[in-house]
């Protein structure tokens, strides 16, 4: 026992009253004493006990109203009662659990068994207690801790979420690679109506589309190289659920239009079948592209826009809330170092403004990548030196202050320059260049060719 427990006990019998604090004291508790129920409630009030020892027969208010009184507290605490009766009857002891009783002990008692009721009642109240502390702390960060930050930006965003979380409507989240999309479509999902379905992610940019096609909407066995049986789409399997679809801006003029029917009538058909089935799901679409400007171009159906964008919500690049790198850090230094059962004090100073100096191209996924593998280079016990950084941040690669010329010209050269690095970097790896770039393939395809980066 910690010896720490504090006791209430309540009887009337100053010989009962006796008899409990010589064995409570002898086992390690401290005692508190009343004589009746409203001192009992003073008691409570002034000396915040642990455990409630009652008895049942008093004068004026008896141990069932007292116990009441005791358990319709406007308090979170949770405060133990145990009965001490005479009374063997069962509407008795029915009455006194119906009076919120936790436990009962009969007259005359065994001193082993009030230490053993009273031992166990502690440890359910130390286990209510910890339950009760974890569910606050967790109702407390669990909304944004993973997309963490206090900038004005992010602040604009955390209200935006606040506002469609509970609203059953389509999202559209637009930012670049890296700023956090598919967590904050999960998070708009586990805060909104459809919190008990199932939140499943396609990645438009990822497959061809003919598998796209087969795993979004499920296909029937037979109806192409390769089915075997017949199988339900992530639509489907997410039904009363919540549908992400990211780097919708890659999908094909054909796709675009099965997607435009299951937003408007709810419906879809299997690749291989003719008869449509109805779904009920919620969509979160998002991508690192400028649908207007997609749209106005003829690559993106104008009527597949509006309907996704019914609530557009912007993620800031990392770039533009600076602030926030420090606490990204320390974040995912903290993730991480419980991960790998490590201890880490943080990061020299030196670390701190390379970090801070860095332009992240990459954005949030960038530096949660960099801070595991500078973990992962330092010794367990130190601080994270600038040296365990990888070497385009230790050099200090920041983003030029100033640009010359338009402003589009200026983007343009330095999106050229990052992508002829990593070219050469990685021997022309596409799949590499893309990951270090936080780019799909297809887009960093298309800027390749767009700038005349070799891209055979």
């Amino acid at each position: 026992m910690t010896g720490k427990e504090k006791i209430l006990v309540v009887d009337d019998k100053p010989s009962n009253v006796k008899v409990l604090r010589v064995k409570l004291a002898d086992a390690g508790y401290d005692i508190v004493e009343a004589s009746s129920g409203s001192e009992a409630l003073k008691r409570i009030a002034s000396d915040s006990p642990d455990l409630v020892l009652l008895d049942v027969m008093m004068p004026g208010m008896d141990g069932y109203e007292t116990c009441r009184r005791i358990k319709s507290r406007d308090t979170n605490d949770f405060l133990p009662v145990i009965l001490v009766t005479a009374k063997t009857e069962t509407e008795d002891l029915v009455k006194g659990f119906e009076s919120g009783a936790d436990d009962y002990v009969t007259k005359p008692f065994k001193p082993l068994e009030i230490l053993a009721r009273v031992r166990a009642m502690l440890r359910i109240r130390s286990m209510v207690q910890e339950n009760r502390y974890l569910r606050t702390e967790l109702a407390k960060c669990s909304r944004f801790d993973s997309i963490v930050g206090e900038s004005e930006k992010m602040r604009s965003v955390f209200d935006l979420i606040d506002k469609v979380s509970a609203r059953d409507v389509t999202v559209l989240l637009t930012g670049e690679t890296g700023t956090g999309k598919e967590v904050v479509a999960r998070l708009i999902h586990n805060d909104g109506p459809r919190r008990r379905g199932k939140f499943v992610a396609a990645n438009c940019g990822a497959l061809t589309e003919t598998l796209l096609e087969s795993e979004l909407f499920g296909h029937k066995k037979g109806s192409f190289s390769g089915a075997i049986e017949d199988r339900a789409g992530l639509f489907e399997s997410a039904n009363g659920g919540t549908v992400f679809l990211d780097e919708v801006g890659e999908t094909s003029a054909a796709m675009q239009v099965r997607l435009l029917r299951v937003l408007e009538e709810g419906e879809l058909i299997r690749v291989g079948e003719t008869e449509p089935r109805k779904i009920d799901v919620r969509v979160i679409a998002a991508t690192n592209k400028d649908l207007e400007v997609e749209t106005q171009a003829g690559r993106f159906r104008e009527d597949l826009y509006y309907r996704i964008s019914v609530f557009p919500v912007s993620l800031p690049p990392l770039r533009e809330r600076r602030g926030d790198i420090p606490l990204l850090a320390r974040h995912f230094l903290d993730m991480y170092c419980r991960a790998f059962g490590q201890d880490c004090p943080g990061f020299t100073a030196e670390a701190k403004n390379a970090l801070a100096a860095y332009h992240w191209p990459g954005n949030v996924r960038e530096l949660a990548n960099e801070i595991q593998r500078a973990l992962v280079l330092t010794p367990p016990g130190e601080e994270i030196a600038v040296e365990a950084l990888s070497e385009k941040i230790g050099d200090g690669e920041v983003l030029p202050r100033r640009q010359h010329g338009k402003l589009k010209s200026a983007v343009e050269s330095l999106e050229r320059d990052l992508i002829q690095k990593a070219y050469e970097k990685h021997g022309g790896n596409k799949t590499h260049m893309a990951e270090e770039l936080g780019l799909s393939r297809w887009t960093l395809l298309q800027k390749m060719r767009a700038y005349e980066i070799e891209s055979t």
